[in-house]
């Protein structure tokens, strides 16, 4: 992540509680959390175009919410568009650009591996339905 953004990203967080960016072209958000130094990141993961394939339902519980640790990121449905989104709450100092870009570039890794492993739920379902 480029110095501009994180500027850009620290502006935003500072006059508005919450900043969008943009990374490896997907839209990656930033909303201050109730607690002092502590942020909730979030991207969506999967888009549903209106239909959630069972494979992937299976992976969100009946709550809507995922959570595959006992802390740390977690997938939620958003029910109206079946988009899962992964979020993680992080804890890190306004305005330090290094531990702000490692919790950026390990959170993206991590959607990247949701993207992935999402999308070939899918993709093995439609191959059944295909047979």
């Amino acid at each position: 992540m480029a110095y501009d953004a994180f500027l850009l990203a620290s502006s935003q967080l500072r006059e508005r509680g919450k900043a969008r960016l943009v990374i490896d072209g997907e839209n990656l958000f930033i909303e201050s959390a109730q607690i002092k130094n502590r942020w909730l990141l979030y991207t969506r993961v999967y888009f549903g175009e209106g239909y959630l394939p069972n494979s992937i339902r299976s992976c969100v519980s009946s709550s809507g919410v995922l959570r595959w640790q006992q802390t740390g990121a977690y997938l939620k449905l958003d029910p109206l568009t079946y988009s899962v989104f992964l979020f993680q709450e992080v804890e890190m100092e306004e305005g330090k650009y290094i531990p702000f870009r490692h919790h950026l570039s390990d959170f993206t890794k991590v959607a990247a591996e949701w993207r992935e492993i999402l999308h070939d739920f899918e993709q093995a379902e439609l191959s059944q339905i295909d047979l």
